[in-house]
């Protein structure tokens, strides 16, 4: 069975590549998907797996899980704290947007493969924890974007004949990547770890 990651690599890059190609893509209001527990989510859709090392439910009571992105040695230390950081993001609205927890604590510590050796390690340097309730996470959000839940950071895009569903809206990128205007992931995210 070949890693999640790899297929969620495949669609972002697809997405990607579609916003400069002539296809018509337009955004579509969605529901949201919904899962039953924060594993099953990121088992089937969230990019983060057990089987591969990169989903590890630390604990039930409180929700504990660490996500590992996966990061090579080549990488530049501001490569590797995004992820971290996106990573953390990820768990948090991720799992409030999906599910119905209403506390979570995301460690994020990202996972250095080797990919002519195969070797893995877990990069404790890195290595980052938030603890966020619904509603902590939800008033932050909203003190950037006009929002009213969870689901209004993300959309269905239609490229072609194609729907990516559960993908980040325009204006919730800017709180995730740091080059799609203010406030961007390093600010946001350290607003989330207070």
């Amino acid at each position: 069975m070949k890693p999640n990651i790899t297929f969620h690599f495949v669609i972002a890059v697809i997405i990607y590549v579609a916003n400069f190609l002539t296809f018509p893509t337009l955004a579509l209001a969605g529901k949201p998907s919904s899962f039953s527990s924060v594993k099953e989510f990121f088992e089937k859709i969230g990019g983060y797996s057990e089987s591969n090392g990169t989903l590890k439910i630390l604990s039930l009571s409180p929700l504990h899980i660490q996500l590992s992105p996966v990061v090579v040695k080549e990488d530049f230390p501001e490569t590797i704290e995004n992820e971290v950081r996106r990573a953390l993001v990820d768990g948090i609205y991720r799992s409030f947007i999906h599910t119905n927890v209403n506390q979570i604590v995301v460690t994020a510590v990202p996972l250095e493969i080797d990919f002519s050796t195969k070797e893995r390690r877990y990069v404790i340097g890195y290595k980052r924890t938030i603890s966020k309730s619904r509603k902590e996470a939800l008033d932050l959000v909203k003190r950037y974007l006009r929002v009213s839940s969870f689901s209004d950071l993300i959309t269905d895009f239609k490229v072609g004949d194609m729907v990516f569903s559960d993908q980040w809206t325009k204006e919730f990128k800017r709180l995730y990547y740091n080059d799609q205007g203010p406030p961007g992931l390093v600010r946001f995210v350290g607003e989330l770890a207070k």
